[in-house]
């Protein structure tokens, strides 16, 4: 009787502490969630995943060490496929690849400020330009682009998806499934909130969405499974900010809340996801550099972050598999190619990874076609973000902070101040006008002749005025170096999502150095295509000419 009480408690045992392991190790975190059902089920989902801890918003850069670093160190950028930062890397901007900077999936002028502004689960690391771009237009499907980013890898323009009509931004496949979960967790998380954040996306209806954007999201997460960076990425969050997304936990776990399960209750210890959303083991080949245009010739690196994973590609465009060449080292590119590859341990093949490379020379250079192209922008063109100004502010200031906000950028100084009016906004996607603010931008190196002042405000009926003319298509040029902007309206405010300082006269001096760059600044010859290894020459570098001897 003895043995068979002890063999029942060490089996209880061993049960208990393999439910206790939860969803990658996550232990009971989600017991509490065990056995509801639909609506019942996203309700106290929320409510163990918040209250959470709040990193603040500049701990978030910090915070991106642990959640979005590359397997070669660097920041993983979620809106563009070309970059290649450090986490130091953040600040001004005027085209893509320059900085990258805080990303809200859902836009901070949907819901304002507070714990939400940031959570890491959706403020993400991108390219500081491309993420301007963005601006806060809803994510779907793009039917006709009117803007994207290099290689194509995300789009702007109008919306193809069905129910809704406007503009969009659409991400790249390979991140469609993760910003679904985002979504997801951001209505269950926020569930009192998000209802009241609208713009056709969130509502009471279908459980915080609207129709459409809840037929979209349930697609997309169909479409693009969880993968091994995913997990990855909500054990960091885990970590640092102590609560997790159930729904990369739980492969799946959508059709419980808004899917054809929400009759099924919820089991915490004897869970059953959704077909084709299982997790693979090994992950997929990173390349290093990154796709592109280079000169002559560049060397490509393949790693995956699953240690002792063999990795196998082709050059000629055919699908990787583990009858392909296996790499063996850095090999040289002399020729355009695309790259692909796949990482396999036993017997476990990753998720393909591509890249388009293409290799010019100055004599062939007007015959090649754009695609991959990387061109080098106009000299002395600074397109201003948050971080230029070197201050984020996070709520509303009193006018008797009157210390002005302050940046350069290529030699360019910018100050930002206030005169007038009873408080001013500043945060890392707007700066706002209330009725008598005014705003004065001075502009001060060498002889410049020229700026202009590119304003979109999220009020097109309020008006703007630019040292004293009505502004009405949200461009101002002028010859001044000092610009006053006032808000013409009579309530609320004006929202100015970018501004963008054109200055003749800048970055034309050409320098003469007797030294080879370093490889990690960003190379173009006169004719606008990027240089990974440049010789002797005319080159332009952070804007600037200079001469190789």
């Amino acid at each position: 009787m003895r043995k068979r009480l002890l063999l029942l408690t060490v089996l209880m045992t061993a049960l208990c502490n393999c439910w206790a392991q939860g969803p990658n190790n996550s232990g009971t975190y989600y017991q509490a969630a065990n056995g509801l059902k639909g609506a019942a089920l996203k309700t106290k989902l929320g409510k163990i995943i918040n209250p959470h801890n709040n990193i603040g918003y500049d701990g978030l850069f910090k915070a991106y060490e642990q959640t979005d670093k590359r397997p070669d160190g660097k920041v993983r950028d979620w809106y563009s496929s070309t970059t290649n930062y450090a986490f130091s890397d953040h600040g001004g901007y005027r085209k893509e690849g320059d900085c990258y900077n805080r990303e809200h999936s859902v836009p901070q002028s949907w819901f304002g400020s507070g714990v939400i502004k940031s959570d890491i689960v959706h403020v993400v690391p991108t390219d500081g330009y491309v993420n301007n771009r963005r601006s806060n237009f809803p994510l779907a499907e793009v039917s006709n682009a009117t803007y994207t980013s290099n290689n194509g890898y995300s789009k702007l323009g109008s919306c193809k998806t069905a129910g809704y009509s406007g503009t969009v931004f659409e991400p790249n496949d390979e991140i469609k499934g993760d910003m679904a979960r985002m979504y997801f967790y951001m209505v269950t998380c926020y569930e009192s909130q998000a209802p009241g954040w609208g713009h056709n996306v969130f509502s009471s209806q279908c459980n915080g969405f609207e129709k459409w954007v809840i037929d979209m999201l349930m697609r997309w997460a169909a479409q693009d499974p969880i993968d091994e960076r995913e997990v990855a990425r909500n054990n960091a969050v885990y970590a640092t900010q102590q609560n997790r997304n159930p729904f990369v936990d739980y492969p799946g776990l959508q059709d419980y809340i808004w899917g054809d399960k929400t009759d099924v209750a919820f089991s915490y210890d004897n869970y059953e996801g959704s077909g084709g959303s299982v997790v693979p083991t090994v992950a997929m080949p990173v390349f290093t550099p990154d796709a592109g245009t280079y000169y002559n010739s560049v060397e490509v690196t393949l790693t995956s972050a699953t240690e002792g994973a063999a990795i196998y590609y082709t050059t000629d465009g055919a699908d990787a598999s583990v009858n392909s060449i296996p790499y063996q080292g850095p090999f040289t590119l002399t020729e355009t190619a695309t790259i692909k590859a796949v990482a396999v341990k036993d017997d476990v093949v990753s998720y393909q990874a591509s890249a388009f490379y293409k290799i010019t020379d100055e004599e062939n250079i007007d015959d090649a076609d754009d695609e991959g192209d990387e061109v080098a922008p106009a000299d002395g063109t600074i397109l201003l973000c948050d971080d230029f100004f070197g201050t984020s502010y996070g709520g509303p200031i009193s006018s008797s902070k009157t210390e002005d906000l302050t940046g350069t950028a290529n030699g360019v100084a910018v100050v930002y101040s206030l005169a007038g009016g009873s408080n001013r906004y500043v945060n890392s996607e707007q700066i706002r006008l209330y009725p008598g603010n005014t705003l004065t931008f001075s502009v001060s190196q060498g002889n410049i002749t020229a700026l202009e002042f590119e304003f979109t405000t999220g009020t097109p009926s309020q008006s703007l005025t630019v040292s004293g003319t009505s502004l009405t298509d949200g461009k101002w040029t002028g010859s001044s170096k000092n610009v006053n902007v006032s808000f013409g309206g009579s309530s609320k405010h004006a929202r100015i999502s970018g501004v963008k300082v054109s200055v003749a006269g800048g970055a034309t001096g050409i320098d003469a150095v007797n030294t080879s760059l370093d490889g990690q600044r960003v190379v173009y010859n006169l004719r606008g295509q990027r240089v990974a290894h440049p010789t002797k020459g005319m080159y332009i570098v952070d804007g600037k000419k200079i001469m190789i001897e």
